[in-house]
């Protein structure tokens, strides 16, 4: 009996095991931006370190909210 070869690339991998498992991952745990606890935020038109903080990283000092106020660019 004669085998036949099949190209599993052709297929795009379907019917073989995957080298590569896709594997969701769980979304991050991202605290509540800084504005929600800062006592300006109704009337606040700047960006403190604690906001700049976190749009660069996520993350924020509870003491550097409402310090170091810049103008936003």
């Amino acid at each position: 009996m004669d085998m036949i070869w099949t190209d599993s690339e052709v297929y795009n991998g379907r019917g073989t095991a995957s080298e590569h498992q896709e594997v969701s991952q769980p979304f991050p745990e991202i605290e509540d931006e800084p504005c929600m606890q800062c006592e300006l935020r109704e009337t606040c038109e700047m960006a403190c370190k604690a906001f700049r903080n976190y749009v660069a990283t996520g993350k924020f000092k509870e003491n550097d909210i409402g310090r170091l106020l810049r103008e936003f660019a």
